[in-house]
Parts: structure tokens; C-alpha cells; sequence
């Protein structure tokens, strides 16, 4: 029999080095595996980068995926520093820039995203940043405590956490979107209402309802002019717009690609010999009904661990509802399920204030929840909503909202001794 030509994964990320974690020590694969990656570090997590690592208070090493050990001790040969720029699937092989080819009999694409830029003039003036990997978590944290004022471009969860850092570093802050409150999408008028109350509480300036016209300065950043005409003074801009799908080696080789590489349920591309996992991948959800991208660090480590199983011909249905964590000001929102179609908003405490907890109904079914330093039972409550949501049956709103009522009394139970 020919020798197995291995699994190569493009992607030293989370999704990435999950899959290699879960190939060898789940599954056991013992054929050839190769981590591909642009960057020169081992795969490392990125939430602390807008938080911890930002501020200084994470050290590099409490970043890695995977104990630094694992890879010489699981013989997963890395390739780091090393951008894949040709991806032959018919061929089974890989090109790492212009002299290397590693042959493979399946491929797994793991390569993110990259951040959305700012296309207005001005956008590429000294003192402009993004924010998406950790040589970018550096320069913006040293910019940030040289900084006398930043604007934010972007009220979503990546732009309300650098803000909420620049806060605590001192900088004089100012947050512009062109929506009513932050994380309007996500959250709706009256959560997000509570989440702007809580930055404005801190000192930030929120101009919602308004966007960015132009990046004013001769070669580095002096203001920010918005479109409603204000004139914001600042040396220092970090634009947090969203982020792109990294699908170009995809589209290349000839895989179909839809706002992300679309995959089945189990994470398969168009292509036999080739899955996607993590933020590029569109992956079918049965819970949903439909394709979905999800660029949260849950869904990196549930798609790895999947991609592995699918890899060794053992697929899982990928189901789980997805969950989200974000930190600003010492207190941690914890969000489960996916923006979307819902009637009424139920909210258990103040908003806003520690320990509330938000539930969004459709038709009566909680399909999503929020909750803040949040407490139930003895538990994090972040399991009961999960739960809760996972379960998919209504729920009494004056139960949802009344505090003594435990959590774990609001999910359904299977009836015992019923043969």
C-alpha cells in the first residue's frame, strides 16, 4: 500500500492546532500532520489581545493553544512563518511561498479572518490601527500609553473592549457608529442602551447615530471629522469595523465560497479532500436551518475538534449553541445563541448592573440570553442559558424574570419512570 501522504492543516490558529490537539490525542491518527501558519508564533488565543495582553496584564505565554511541548511530542511538524500560496486539491499538494510543496491526502483551511478596513480618506495615517493579532495587540497597547485622546471607529464587542481599555489606561475616549446604541445588532435598543450607559459611565464619549467621514492629519493622525460635522481631536484612531472571511487560497482552488468557505454540517468543502473550520469557514447548522459564520472562540475549538473527527472518518453533527465572552470595566458579559428573529425582551435584574441576565424570545422560545457577572444556582450561569436555549421550549416570562426562581428549574425535564 502507498504510504499516507498525511493531513495538512493551513492555519495556525485555534480551529488549527485544536485539530491537530484532537487528531492525535482524541483519535489517535498517527500519519503525517502539518500545522502551516503566516505568523512566526505557535497557535495562541486571541480574546486577550483586546483585553489582558492589551493592557499588560497577560503574559505572551498565557496565550499558547497548546502547551509549547505538544508539537515535538506529538510529531506535528510546523511550518511557521510560511504563507500558503497555492493550494492544488486535484494534486494534493500545498505551496509555501515560492519553493515548497508538502503533499497531502486531505487538507484542512483554518485561516481566519482579517480585520475590515476603514475606506474613507485618511485611513492610512500614521497613528490608524486594527486590531487582530498579537504584533498589532502590541503596537496599539504601546500607542495607547503614549495616546492623549483615541477615537474607536466601531461599537461591537471588539470596539466597546478596546475602549473600555483605553479607559482604564487613562486615554480620553470617543466611540463613533453609525448605529443607535453599541452592539445594536447583537443586543437591541435596550440592552445595548445599558451597555452605552455603562462606557459613558467610565468617561467614554459615544457618538451613536453617526460615522466617520474622514482620518484628519498631515502624516499621523490630529482629529476625526464625522458625518453629522463634528470634529473630534485625536492622535490615535483603532478601527474595529468588523472582520473578512481569509478565503482567497480557497477561491483560487476553485472551492465555493459564500461569505466564508461553505461547508456541510461536518465541515466538508466542495472538495473531498479538503474541510474548512473556524472563522472562514460557512458552515451548514441544523439548529439554524441555514449556513452560518461565527467568528467567536468557542465555535474555533467546537470546529477543531469536529474537523478532526471528520478528517478520521467519524463526522459529528455540529450543533452547539454558540457562546461568547467579552470583558469590559472587571465585569464579564457572557452571550449564548446568534443574533436573531425575536419578539420580546425579558431581563432578570437591572440591566446593566452585575448579576442581570437578558432573554430573547421568539414565539415564546428563549433563542438567545446575556448575562453579566452572572451567578446562578452555585454555577456560571452562562451553562443554564446555554441550556436553556440548547432546549428550544417556551418559557414562562415572569419565571425567566423573577430572581428566585433557579435557573435550572427553567429547563425541561424528562419524565422518570416512564418505560
Amino acid at each position: 500500500m502507498p504510504a499516507d501522504p498525511g493531513i495538512v492543516i493551513i492555519g495556525a490558529s485555534l480551529a488549527g492546532a485544536q485539530a491537530a490537539r484532537a487528531l492525535r490525542l482524541d483519535h489517535g491518527y498517527d500519519g503525517p500532520l502539518t500545522l502551516v501558519g503566516d505568523e512566526h508564533h505557535l497557535p495562541y488565543q486571541r480574546p486577550a489581545l483586546s483585553k489582558g495582553y492589551l493592557l499588560g496584564t497577560t503574559e505572551a505565554a498565557e496565550l499558547d493553544v497548546l502547551d509549547p511541548r505538544f508539537y515535538a511530542a506529538q510529531d506535528v511538524a510546523l511550518a511557521l512563518g510560511a504563507p500558503a500560496t497555492l493550494l492544488d486539491l486535484d494534486g494534493r499538494r500545498v505551496k509555501l511561498g515560492r519553493n515548497v510543496e508538502l503533499p497531502f491526502g486531505q487538507v484542512l483551511i483554518a485561516t481566519g479572518a482579517r480585520p475590515r478596513r476603514l475606506r474613507v480618506p485618511g485611513a492610512d495615517l500614521d497613528g490608524v490601527h486594527h486590531l487582530r493579532d498579537r504584533e498589532d495587540s502590541e503596537r496599539l497597547g504601546a500607542a495607547l500609553r503614549a495616546a492623549s485622546a483615541v477615537v474607536v471607529v466601531g461599537a461591537g464587542w471588539l470596539g466597546c473592549e478596546v475602549a473600555a481599555a483605553a479607559r482604564a489606561l487613562g486615554v480620553r475616549t470617543t466611540v463613533v457608529d453609525p448605529l443607535p446604541t453599541p452592539l445594536y445588532h447583537v443586543l437591541g435598543d435596550r440592552i445595548g442602551g445599558a451597555v452605552a450607559r455603562r462606557h459613558l459611565d467610565h468617561g467614554v464619549e459615544l457618538l451613536t447615530g453617526d460615522g466617520v467621514e474622514a482620518v484628519l492629519g498631515t502624516r499621523s493622525v490630529e482629529a476625526v471629522r464625522t458625518v453629522a460635522g463634528r470634529r473630534v481631536p485625536a492622535d490615535l484612531v483603532v478601527v474595529a469595523v468588523g472582520a473578512v472571511p481569509r478565503t482567497e487560497l480557497a477561491e483560487a482552488a476553485g472551492l465555493r465560497v459564500d461569505g466564508g468557505i461553505v461547508t456541510d454540517g461536518h465541515l466538508r468543502t466542495s472538495h473531498p479532500a479538503a474541510l474548512a473550520a473556524g472563522d472562514v469557514a460557512r458552515h451548514r447548522h441544523p439548529r439554524y436551518l441555514k449556513p452560518v459564520r461565527i467568528e467567536h472562540w468557542d465555535n474555533a475549538v467546537v470546529h477543531g475538534t469536529a474537523a478532526a473527527a471528520t478528517l478520521v472518518g467519524e463526522p459529528v453533527v455540529i450543533d452547539h449553541v454558540p457562546y461568547f465572552f467579552s470583558t469590559q470595566y472587571g465585569s464579564t458579559l457572557e452571550y449564548v445563541g446568534l443574533p436573531t428573529t425575536s419578539d420580546r425582551v425579558v431581563t432578570r435584574g437591572e440591566p446593566g448592573e452585575p448579576g442581570f441576565t437578558a432573554f430573547w424570545l421568539d414565539r415564546g422560545v428563549p433563542v438567545a440570553a446575556l448575562t453579566m457577572d452572572g451567578q446562578m444556582d452555585g454555577q456560571d450561569a452562562a451553562g443554564h442559558l446555554r441550556a436553556l436555549v440548547a432546549a428550544g421550549h417556551t418559557a414562562d416570562p415572569r419565571r425567566l424574570a423573577d430572581p428566585g426562581v433557579p435557573m435550572a428549574q427553567l429547563l425541561p425535564h424528562t419524565p422518570t419512570g416512564v418505560s
